[in-house]
């Protein structure tokens, strides 16, 4: 099959896993076009697998993403290794071959032992555990905001008074200290302590998938300039020689180099999705709020919680609570930033912990 056909099959089948990962419990995707279609794709697949293999799977899927566990660390790790074992297998000998006097491992050397550091520390640092010993400590952290967060909320699982925008993780089985969200790739909560670690960690993947295609595009580029690539020609079934166009210089390069060529493909399509979340997580630092906080509908706890509801009776009748109301309060509250103190403050506050005036006390 020709290299294009397949590497624009691979960026369709990347893009729609992608959307339907992110996206897949919307109410446009699970009942629009793509909802009916992938009811009509589970159809098939339950034809054609049986069902308890299906289960098996499933139940397996469903581990590896809502129980710790260590399946993605080592994905992650094993991507990274494969990726700079073809940097040696392929690049560095293009490289060398072209300028043998450069030094051309010092910077992807820095470069993935800095991300790996970064993705260590927020596989284990702590992200802010509030446990009975310090929960007066993070109690006086933040004031309730008496919106998102009150005081009269009690976890029912760790059995204690939850302080201002924590959150009990229900994978890990702990109350999180200014709780982001869990990542199934480092294995852990990203809190109070540990955003810094992981905002580090999406900016240096960032620049290593950056690196890689860069260094990886360059190699290329100096194979086709040292074989003259360019000015080859290609004999037709007549007889007849052309110049070679983009297409045939392509397939060429993916035979002679199929994994530098995939890999490069792979980082291009990869590198819009980590830039995404790296400048939606340092969108959250510089604003100081929390995917939380931004994602969860509050007017639902605000409806369920009898003293909000009976604060707000001189305001708006219980039998007015519709639709439209909650729908006006969850914007209004999603929209709040009652945490944002200016944007260098912010980043003081996640950078240097300069909002813990003492040190924690376990």
């Amino acid at each position: 099959m020709d290299f294009l056909v397949l590497t624009a099959f691979y960026v369709a089948v990347f893009g729609l896993c992608t959307l339907l990962y992110v996206y897949g419990d919307s109410p446009t995707l699970a009942n629009g076009p793509v909802g009916k279609l992938r009811s009509i794709l589970v159809e098939i697949v339950t034809l054609v697998i049986p069902q308890r293999f299906i289960d098996a799977a499933y139940d397996k899927l469903y581990n590896v993403l809502h129980t710790r566990n260590q399946v993605l660390q080592f994905i992650f790790a094993v991507i990274v290794l494969l990726g700079h074992a073809v940097w040696v297998k392929d690049m560095l000998p293009i490289l060398y071959l072209s300028d043998p006097h450069a030094n051309h491992t010092f910077m992807p050397m820095v470069v993935v032992f800095t991300n790996l550091f970064f993705f260590h520390k927020s596989c284990s640092s702590d992200p802010g555990e509030i446990t009975q010993a310090n929960q007066r400590f993070y109690s006086q952290v933040y004031k309730f905001d008496m919106r998102l967060y009150l005081p009269s909320r009690i976890c029912s699982t760790c059995d204690l008074q939850k302080p201002a925008r924590s959150k009990h993780c229900s994978i890990c089985n702990r109350c999180v200290h200014r709780f982001d969200h869990h990542c199934v790739w480092t294995n852990s909560d990203v809190g109070g302590l540990n955003h810094r670690y992981f905002l580090l960690f999406l900016l240096t993947l960032l620049g290593m998938a950056m690196e890689g295609v860069a260094v990886g595009g360059w190699s290329l580029w100096l194979y086709t300039q040292n074989t003259r690539l360019l000015e080859a020609r290609v004999l037709l079934d007549d007889g007849e020689t052309v110049p070679v166009n983009i297409s045939v210089v392509i397939q060429h390069l993916f035979l002679q180099y199929p994994r530098l060529v995939f890999l490069v493909v792979a980082l291009v399509v990869l590198i819009p999705m980590i830039g995404t979340f790296a400048v939606y997580h340092t969108y959250l630092v510089l604003t100081n709020q929390t995917t939380n906080e931004r994602y969860k509908t509050p007017a639902v706890e605000y409806l369920q919680d009898d003293q909000y509801i009976s604060n707000q009776n001189d305001k708006i009748s219980n039998e007015k609570l519709n639709r439209k109301h909650k729908k006006k309060y969850a914007t209004s509250c999603i929209n709040d930033r009652p945490y944002h103190r200016g944007f260098l403050r912010n980043i003081q506050e996640v950078f240097f912990l300069d909002n813990l005036k003492i040190s924690k006390r376990k």
